[in-house]
């Protein structure tokens, strides 16, 4: 099964347009994510994933890539927040952080949006904080040809115990259960777990592994101060590919 974005998210500094070659599938279970262990208790995304230069793009790009690791390893922190969680006017919003943003010369180093009222589906869902959190780490394994820069291995910055803990271990129970959770119930935001996991198959087909690395709040201020702004420009109907070209 495929699903195809229909409409492109429009962003400071990035262009948006579907993506036709990939479209976003369904997750089997054939491969689960894992989750990234820092090698010291005192590392940070900052200390172990400083900004780089690789050269070997054209224009040079910068990344968060992890010393000592074969400049294969690259960091994206991602965020999702939702205002009026809960109540009667939910708007969410999305973002990810892959590199510094600078004034001059004027570089944007994230990408935010908010978060679409159409899951990849085409089925419409409540606007949540959860299903922020989950749009906005799709959105970051589907911002890059990832691996067209040398990456082998995409480490997600988040502090969303949901979205760690669900792809790194009760989406495995999930899946055991024809998706029900321990209580029997259907398992809430179906769509885009199994959407994410699609997206951890594809790029574990391209030589390229995804990991989980959940860090404190603290440590995800930016990304969470644009999601915020994006959950109040309004949400868009459709799901949307988000893209860098110039990133």
């Amino acid at each position: 099964m495929a699903w195809r974005p229909e409409r492109p998210v429009t962003l400071p500094s990035h262009d948006r347009r579907p993506i036709d070659s990939f479209p976003p599938r369904v997750g089997t279970g054939r491969i689960f994510p894992t989750k990234f262990n820092p090698p010291n208790a005192s590392d940070t995304p900052r200390s172990l994933f400083p900004l780089s230069r690789i050269d070997r793009a054209i224009p040079p790009l910068i990344r968060f890539i992890r010393r000592n690791a074969g400049n294969n390893q690259f960091l994206v922190f991602t965020d999702g927040a939702c205002l009026d969680n809960g109540g009667a006017n939910p708007r969410a919003g999305c973002c990810l952080v892959f590199r510094n943003s600078t004034s001059n010369p004027p570089v944007c180093g994230y990408a935010s949006f908010p978060l679409e009222k159409q899951g990849p589906t085409g089925v419409e869902h409540p606007q949540t904080s959860n299903r922020a959190e989950l749009r906005a780490v799709i959105a970051a394994t589907r911002f890059r040809h990832w691996t067209g820069e040398g990456c082998r291995c995409l480490v997600i910055a988040t502090d969303s115990e949901y979205v760690v803990e669900g792809m790194t271990k009760w989406i495995k129970e999930w899946i055991r259960n024809n998706w029900k959770n321990n209580g029997g119930e259907s398992v809430k935001n179906k769509d885009l777990w199994q959407c994410l996991l699609g997206e951890v198959e594809r790029w574990d087909e391209r030589g390229m592994r995804i990991q989980f690395w959940r860090i404190p709040r603290e440590w995800n201020t930016e990304a969470d101060q644009h999601a915020k702004v994006a959950a109040s420009e309004g949400a868009p109907q459709r799901f949307a590919d988000v893209i860098g070209f110039h990133a």
